[in-house]
């Protein structure tokens, strides 16, 4: 893969973000049933919240985020399968940890469900520690060291 570059998402995007989610997510489409639609509403998402896209060669990656209450709430975290593992997500959530920084904000959050084992575990890999389960959902929260001043 060639240099992964990342840039604020365009509501022309949305088609190529909306491929990318779904092939981020199809292992997991297929075998958790009550998985939401990971793919709905992202030209709205663009317009409406914080979308970073990893590009290289087309888009590999997208987060989506925006401050909810006292936090940054990542809606969505996705990497393209031939873009796993060189640490896309990684760098994508530093897009989150920086906007939470700017705001002194002093966490993060983000729902995923608890079939979900690889991606619980590379949350947890990353910081963050399951907050609450309700259903079949789990939150999950990472704290973040916040300069007062």
């Amino acid at each position: 893969m060639s240099k992964i570059e990342f840039r604020t998402a365009a509501v022309v995007d949305a088609d190529e973000v909306t491929r990318c989610l779904g092939s981020a997510y199809a292992d997991a489409m297929s075998r958790i049933e009550d998985l939401p639609d990971v793919t709905a509403g992202i030209a709205d998402d663009i317009k409406t919240h914080r979308v970073v896209l990893a590009i290289s060669d087309g888009i590999v990656g997208v987060i989506v985020f925006d401050q909810v209450d006292d936090a940054i709430m990542v809606f969505n975290l996705a990497v393209a399968p031939e873009a796993q593992g060189q640490g896309v997500a990684r760098r994508l959530m530093q897009f989150a940890e920086e906007e939470a920084m700017l705001r002194k904000l002093s966490k993060l959050k983000l729902r995923t469900h608890k079939m979900m084992k690889d991606t619980i575990a590379m949350y947890r890999h990353m910081g963050w520690k399951v907050t609450d389960q309700a259903g079949s959902g789990l939150t999950m929260e990472k704290a973040l060291a916040v300069d007062p001043d």
